[in-house]
């Protein structure tokens, strides 16, 4: 397979179930989804990929993955393939790669997730790398729960983020009750 060095980086819509969401797209994978349209995209390093170009190479492409991720019919491997997480640590990285395992329908703890990485004390840290997940929905961190109740959603999005017009919490109950998972 032949490779080139990329940087061709657009910006595409999704026509999420909640509404357009804007998608970075880098290298023809995804680099971010932004749950709140009116935030801004992640800044991108400038390194050069040396990978081939992805899966997604228009708007048609990203809704068709969509809905399958959104319907549990992505495979794992396919999850990582559309996936740019080259601006992530190695240890992000293992973390997100290691959620992309997770099946729709399904939920894990963050020590269980921590373990599958090989780090079972790294519980918190695992939160910390969730809590920076750039393509929430397509990597699931909604399936990961705290040992004692539902965790947290949004990483460091700020007190106004309502995805789709519901407080996080309630958004990430939501993604949970639409696969047949519910939490208290």
């Amino acid at each position: 397979m032949a490779r080139s060095v990329l940087n061709r980086v657009v910006v595409m819509r999704w026509a999420s179930p909640w509404g357009p969401l804007p998608v970075l797209v880098r290298n023809d994978r995804i680099r971010a989804i932004a749950l709140d349209p009116h935030a801004p995209l992640p800044e991108l390093s400038q390194l050069n990929d040396m990978r081939a170009p992805g899966p997604i190479r228009s708007e048609r492409d990203l809704a068709r993955l969509m809905r399958g991720v959104l319907r549990g019919d992505v495979r794992a491997r396919d999850l990582i393939a559309a996936s740019d997480l080259s601006d992530c640590t190695p240890f992000e990285r293992s973390v997100l790669t290691a959620l992309a395992k997770v099946r729709h329908g399904s939920s894990v703890s963050y020590g269980k997730l921590a373990a599958a990485i090989g780090s079972p004390r790294a519980a918190r840290a695992v939160g910390g790398a969730l809590g920076k997940n750039p393509i929430p929905l397509l990597l699931p961190c909604h399936r990961v729960l705290s040992a004692n109740g539902i965790g947290g959603y949004g990483g460091g999005a700020g007190s106004r983020w309502r995805p789709g017009g519901r407080a996080p919490l309630d958004f990430k109950r939501t993604l949970l009750a639409s696969e047949g998972v519910l939490v208290d």
